[in-house]
């Protein structure tokens, strides 16, 4: 975000080289992990019929009002990444033009979980620190013990599947709202 700013005023903070380079550090290391999660999540919601790298890209500037940008030379490292671990996998199609299509693993969906939760978490956790406000959806359960992201209207739920902790007594005490 940092790198679209234009100077406006040569004596703004934000033109002197100091500030610049700390912003841009600050904002790399906050986005590699946000991007990661980001990518998959869109990856989530085009989840039977796939999507291409350029359409992540498109998606994820709109859907972010244009405040997380990746550049086409990170997405697609950050997606040869992704399916060397495992967590998506592609294939060819062509719908137009021959593209490559992304899709997430079973174990993409349990890691995308654990991401999501995690991340949900430590945003509540820091918002106080940080004068925001964050409301988690009363739909999901938040593992006390790893913070996966668990479906309530999932049934049969007892044990967290990312830690295997006993999630009974939080279910009880939810039942109980």
């Amino acid at each position: 975000m940092i790198k679209r700013v234009k100077e406006l005023r040569p004596d703004a903070d934000i033109a002197s080289p100091k500030f610049r380079e700390f912003f841009e550090k600050f904002e790399s290391e906050i986005n590699r992990g946000i991007s990661t999660l980001c990518v998959l999540s869109i990856i989530s919601c085009y989840a039977q019929k796939g999507i291409y790298g350029y359409k992540i890209l498109k998606v994820l500037q709109e859907e972010t009002n244009e405040m997380l940008i990746i550049e086409e030379g990170t997405l697609y490292p950050l997606l040869k990444n992704l399916e060397r671990d495992g967590v998506i996998n592609s294939r060819k199609q062509t719908t137009g033009r021959r593209r490559k299509y992304y899709f997430l693993t079973e174990d993409g969906k349990k890691i995308l979980n654990y991401l999501t939760g995690y991340y949900s978490k430590l945003t509540k956790a820091i918002s106080k620190l940080v004068d925001i406000e964050v409301e988690l959806k009363n739909n999901y359960l938040y593992c006390p013990m790893c913070a996966n992201k668990i479906d309530l209207a999932t049934e049969d739920i007892r044990f967290c599947s990312v830690c295997g902790y006993n999630l009974e007594q939080e279910l009880k005490e939810r039942r109980k709202e």
